[in-house]
């Protein structure tokens, strides 16, 4: 007899060569001896009970909590990846068939293709670590391609738009705008910097590995601009925190509550008035940040280092580059410039200026030259 009452709702359970497991009922237990002598008798060809796809999406994710090693926003990832398959939590992986899923995450690609793109990653993720486990998953759902995702392209304001923008914010979060839109530090940054963080006699602000991105600490030298802001909102922000833009609580903002609360709001006033701001999201204003320190000449290098980059300005040229329509024709005439200097200095030749004029020039035979269609040969008559 494999089950043994060891106690008051104690039944426990031994089939060698499994480890012994005690349950609260004789039923649960003798189920329980069944399915190991099945496990056993079948071996290689056993499949385990199929669990439904919530238990399985929950005991991943415990799993990876455990395991340690995971940041907690890489944990919120999971979990948000996690709540769009709310309704097949229900059903068994077994059950689970390739056409409801695909069209399912097909819809949604709809209008989020790069969320979608993520959480079909994150099922199939979920599905193919409970295939290693035992469990019966349906191959034609792991074989659902991948949606196809163009990210969006960065968006830019200048000074004078970045302080509009502003303008329509709550008196306590207009000075987070201002500075995300000129030192370029992620959202995170800023809702979980503190007093301490912020040197205003030195003016820099210290980033914390805790923080940072790459988890390295580094340290942005601010503005007088910058500092004066950082002056402005410790005297403004609500009383008896540490944090630098803490909520109206004096708590520290998550992400959904200040977009809710205040981002969208704001936003949206400001388009009424301005069709720039429209579909703007916080993440445009560390596209702003780094479009005016290009703008203003800044090193790449330098630059990158201050948003937090560790690749010396490679991602910061590519990404963050966003020049403005204004600068585009200056530089054009640059480029005018040069062309003119180089031709001024082909033609000019003291010798010659007075025998030939400007735009002809006539070899011995009577032939005509035009100097812009045949510089070689002009070249060789002005010689002569």
């Amino acid at each position: 007899m494999s089950v043994r009452k060891r106690g008051n709702r104690a039944y426990q359970v031994r089939v060698a060569p499994y480890p012994a497991k005690t349950l609260p009922t004789k039923e649960a237990a003798t189920k329980y001896e069944l399915e190991l002598l099945l496990r056993r008798s079948e071996g290689d060809r056993y499949v385990e009970a199929s669990r439904t796809l919530g238990q399985e999406l929950d005991a991943w994710l415990a799993r990876r909590r455990a395991a340690g090693g995971n940041r907690d926003r890489t944990l919120e990832f999971y979990e948000r990846s996690a709540k769009v398959w709310a309704p097949f939590r229900a059903a068994k992986l077994s059950d689970l068939r390739r056409a409801p899923i695909e069209d399912f995450i097909a819809e949604r690609a709809a209008a989020h293709p790069r969320s979608a793109r993520n959480e079909l990653e994150h099922l199939k993720r979920v599905l193919r670590d409970a295939r290693g486990r035992g469990q019966r998953v349906d191959e034609g759902v792991l074989g659902i391609p991948p949606i196809k995702h163009r990210p969006r392209e960065g968006r830019a304001l200048t000074v004078e738009q970045l302080y509009e923008l502003a303008s329509w914010f709550p008196e306590p979060t207009k000075r987070l705008v201002l500075l995300a839109g000129t030192v370029g530090a992620r959202q995170r940054v800023w809702f979980g910097l503190t007093d301490d963080l912020v040197d205003l006699d030195g003016a820099a602000m210290t980033i914390p590995p805790r923080l940072s991105k790459n988890r390295r600490a580094h340290r942005v030298y601010l503005t007088d601009l910058e500092a004066g802001l950082f002056r402005e909102q410790l005297l403004a922000r609500a009383p008896g925190t540490a944090l630098v833009f803490p909520s109206p609580t004096g708590r520290e903002w998550t992400r959904s509550g200040f977009r809710e609360r205040v981002w969208l709001k704001a936003t949206a006033a400001a388009a009424a008035e301005e069709s720039v701001f429209e579909d703007f999201d916080f993440h445009c204003l560390r596209h702003t940040a780094g479009s005016l320190m290009a703008l203003a000449g800044m090193d790449p290098a330098a630059a990158a280092e201050r948003m937090g980059h560790s690749d010396g300005g490679a991602l910061f040229l590519r990404t963050y580059r966003h020049l403005y329509e204004a600068e585009k024709r200056p530089q054009a005439a640059l480029l005018d410039a040069l062309v003119r200097r180089s031709l001024d200095a082909t033609w000019t030749d003291d010798g010659a200026e007075s025998d030939f004029s400007l735009n002809e020039a006539e070899s011995e035979d009577g032939r005509t030259w035009d100097r812009t269609r045949d510089l070689p040969r002009v070249k060789r008559a002005l010689s002569r």
